[in-house]
């Protein structure tokens, strides 16, 4: 098989290299007699070397890419002339001939290697669709034909795909109250008697501010007897409404509607039913590129500049008999696009949130996400179904960079038969919450105090494994497991970071993670980890008695039979790192080998930054509360740094408990080690066990 002509806007060099082998997708050399037909074809590395003699950059299109991506120019390897390498890896799609994205890796000789990962797509009557996976993002995502485009795309999860199947079989019990939008000019708020079943949508949006229309005791009446004038509604809610027609349906949950904003009592109540009421919802809209429900969400997407347009050699869409006197079949040269990196690195891991959309900046959109059996996107970029099963582009748009919301284990959606508790379907459940946790912690809150209320429906899925009793975010069969949460210092803080919104005494405890405003993060789970403190009593007592697994009240607190070692921080010059200094009230008593990191919560300012001499702008004495080890490997300590707390925070009646002595500390940061000999982590345990209390 002969390699087709060469475009003049491509070197010979990678024309015959990496566009030969398409990018990887086919390593053989391209003299082959018929397309692959097995997987000795798929997920190769094609890699070649590259120096500033053999690429074209004025005039090559695939060389200019790269020097843009990866700056060959402003390289000492480049500059000196020397040659690197470049790897480049084709991503199958669904199916193994169908390629999906590009991973790219830059290797100069004598520098780190850069690698970044490049979505593909083509317009579908291209010559090589057949051959590429992504097509064009469709921009209209409010037209009749694309709307038609999504429902057809439901009907087909609904009907085939088995795992959002086995969550909701047939009509579900309907919300107390929902939106009639049968006569779409004047809508109403219809109540049920909370028997009914049926079909229903939900919206997922921003308020982005206060929502004048919503429903209060003042107005419910008019709106179930009058309907609503559609001028006073916003126009998220007026889309909302289009688009429950256009899937032929016509009851629609709103929660500035369905639920009587100025009623305590009324929004307690619905509060607690809120893991139903998306659960079971048909489908949710979600109105992610808006970040005011002014806005709307069914206006046209922007249209973006692709990375780089490229040719592509593709494979015969079908086998066929030789043609011509050669007996060679056709070989198809179409165009394809690559976007925008998706990642920095070659692991494929995505980021823990995703960021760009605006309900995937919001806390409270989190469980309407993750609760939904299925969700009808609409992104920053275009439409999008995602569900149990999958995430998929309407139209078949390529992946355009944005990662989806952890989604709740199947097991849990549907529980067969009790989860053995230390099982490891269990332990992937717990490392599941954690996850949750710490993307809903990179998320933001109008009101710091919805911290625990916000996630509560998530919580009460996860009640029957891992329950029954939660704890301030905590739960109590994994709690020392859960205490070892630390601020995570790879991810941007929320806008309620440290030192902008002061956090309520009465939201959280301090060894909660609900008490910090910001990014935090739970070290992988270790198998052979055993604990050196136990629990002797915890307590956090519900707000409301309807929501158990929601806001607690003031003065929760945390007894541990555990070790209480004097520590001293300072900073270390070499590591640019806060250490930690146990087993001592002075610098010359602790071993050097026995330093920890130390990660606090709220910020600290280190006065001097010399181990001859430290002193701390904060707390006066810290203590270290060690709370597992890992006894294979290298030993590994984790744990807690705490200060005493002032008797005037304390609860009264901890105070009273205390009778003046006073034993009660306040978390302010997580230590943990880098390693230890094993001699030197046995000084830990020549300290006696004494009853600490958290609060």
């Amino acid at each position: 098989m002969t390699l087709p002509p060469r475009p003049s806007y491509i070197c010979a060099h990678a024309w015959e290299g990496v566009f030969a082998v398409r990018f990887g997708l086919a390593y053989k050399p391209f003299n082959v007699t018929r397309p692959p037909n097995d997987d000795s074809w798929l997920h190769k590395r094609y890699q070649y070397a590259i120096s500033p003699t053999s690429c074209g950059l004025q005039k090559c299109v695939w060389c200019e890419f790269l020097e843009k991506h990866f700056k060959f120019s402003e390289s000492e390897c480049w500059v000196h002339g020397h040659t690197s390498k470049v790897l480049v890896q084709g991503v199958r799609g669904a199916c193994p001939y169908l390629l999906r994205e590009v991973r790219i890796k830059w290797q100069p000789c004598c520098e780190p290697s850069v690698s970044c990962k490049f979505g593909m797509y083509t317009t579908a009557d291209d010559h090589v669709a057949h051959c590429i996976e992504g097509r064009t993002r469709i921009l209209h995502v409010g037209s009749p034909n694309v709307l038609a485009m999504a429902k057809k795309c439901i009907d087909e999860c609904v009907g085939n795909h088995r795992a959002c199947q086995a969550i909701m079989r047939g009509p579900a019990p309907l919300p107390r109250r929902l939106i009639d939008c049968s006569d779409p000019l004047r809508v109403r708020i219809l109540e049920t008697d909370g028997k009914r079943r049926g079909r229903y949508v939900a919206l997922s949006y921003v308020w982005g501010g206060d929502q004048p229309h919503r429903t209060s005791k003042s107005n419910l009446a008019s709106y179930m007897r009058d309907g609503i004038d559609p001028a006073v509604l916003p126009q998220t809610i007026l889309d909302a409404i289009r688009v429950t027609r256009a899937l032929g349906m016509i009851f629609l949950w709103i929660d500035s509607l369905c639920i009587i904003q100025d009623s305590e009592e009324d929004k307690h109540r619905e509060l607690a039913s809120m893991r139903d009421v998306y659960r079971y919802a048909y489908v949710t809209i979600d109105a992610a590129r808006t970040a005011r429900a002014s806005d709307g969400f069914l206006q046209d997407c922007q249209p973006l500049n692709p990375g780089v347009t490229l040719p592509f050699i593709g494979f015969p869409p079908v086998r066929r008999k030789p043609q011509g006197a050669s007996g060679n079949p056709e070989i198809p040269v179409g165009t394809v696009y690559l976007d925008v990196p998706r990642s920095d690195t070659m692991t494929g891991v995505e980021p823990a949130s995703s960021g760009k959309s605006e309900t995937g900046r919001r806390g409270w959109c989190l469980q309407e996400s993750m609760l939904s059996t299925r969700s009808l996107v609409f992104s920053p970029e275009t439409l999008q179904l995602r569900c149990q099963a999958l995430t998929q582009n309407i139209g078949g748009a390529g992946h355009l960079g944005q990662s989806d919301p952890p989604r709740l284990p199947d097991v849990i959606l549907r529980p067969r038969r009790p989860i053995e508790r230390g099982s490891d379907e269990w332990k992937k459940i717990h490392r599941t919450w954690h996850r949750i946790v710490e993307d809903y912690s990179r998320r933001l809150l109008s009101y710091s105090e919805d911290k625990l209320l916000a996630c509560a429906a998530i919580a009460e899925m996860f009640s029957p494994a891992l329950g029954p009793d939660y704890l301030a975010g905590l739960w109590r069969a994994t709690l020392l497991r859960d205490l070892l949460w630390q601020r995570d210092e790879d991810q941007l803080p929320t806008s309620n970071q440290p030192g902008q919104h002061p956090q309520k005494d009465a939201r959280a405890p301090s060894w909660s993670w609900a008490s910090f405003d910001g990014p935090v993060q739970f070290l992988p789970r270790s198998e052979t980890a055993v604990a050196m403190a136990e629990v002797v009593k915890c307590s956090a007592t519900p707000q409301d008695e309807h929501l158990p697994l929601g806001p607690i009240q003031a003065g929760g607190t945390l007894v541990l039979r555990a070790r209480l070692i004097p520590s001293l921080p300072y900073y270390d010059n070499d590591s640019e790192r806060i250490e930690l200094l146990p087993l001592a009230r002075k610098y010359r008593d602790a071993p050097r080998c026995l330093q920890l990191y130390a990660r606090f919560d709220r910020q600290v300012e280190l006065l001097r930054n010399s181990l001859q001499g430290v002193s701390l702008r904060g707390p006066r004495e810290l203590w270290m509360i060690p709370l597992v080890r890992n006894t294979v490997g290298h030993p590994d300590i984790q744990g807690l740094i705490v200060e005493r707390a002032e008797e005037s925070t304390l609860p009264a009646t901890l105070t009273a408990q205390q009778g003046g002595q006073m034993n009660v500390y306040r978390r302010v940061g997580f230590c943990g080690n880098y390693w230890y000999p094993a001699r030197d982590v046995a000084v830990f345990d020549r300290v006696p066990r004494v009853e600490i209390t958290l609060i």
